[in-house]
């Protein structure tokens, strides 16, 4: 057997509850928008830290290739061509200097700089990174 429960006792809950709609309705109100910003705005930051570590990994990459005895500085593009695709990142710069070649003596400091414009990464809506560069410099001598 169900048990009913009294009507003045469904209506005194209701009464109760009314008023809180209101106050659930505003706490949303001014909530929301706030909500969507942090989470937007996190997406476009793990973009940029994505980015950042890309050309990181792509620079770092690529002088130690280039600092091998006999390596070239094609090859040293190859490779950060290569990890930066695995990555789908795209529409960056490289400069490495000195020019490396087969005969680039021991002992030469190498460097291979990478960079990006931050806003062609940018997927939300935000744009934090619209007008930035990002760019990761790595050094290493010549064995």
């Amino acid at each position: 057997m169900i048990a009913r429960i009294p009507a003045h006792c469904r209506k005194a809950s209701f009464r109760r509850a009314k008023p809180r709609w209101g106050a659930a309705a505003l706490e949303t109100a001014i909530l929301l928008p706030l909500l969507v910003v942090l989470v937007f705005g996190t997406l476009e930051l793990t973009d940029g830290i994505f980015l950042k570590q890309s050309l990181a990994i792509g620079a770092y990459e690529g002088v130690r290739v280039a600092s091998r005895p006999g390596a070239t500085a094609a090859q040293a593009q190859a490779r950060i061509d290569e990890v930066l695709a695995a990555r789908n990142v795209s529409g960056y710069t490289v400069t490495i200097s000195p020019n490396v070649t087969p005969t680039t003596p021991r002992g030469t400091m190498l460097s291979v700089q990478i960079v990006m414009p931050a806003g062609t990464l940018s997927s939300g809506p935000m744009k934090l990174f619209l007008n930035r560069i990002i760019q990761h410099r790595v050094r290493m001598v010549r064995l």
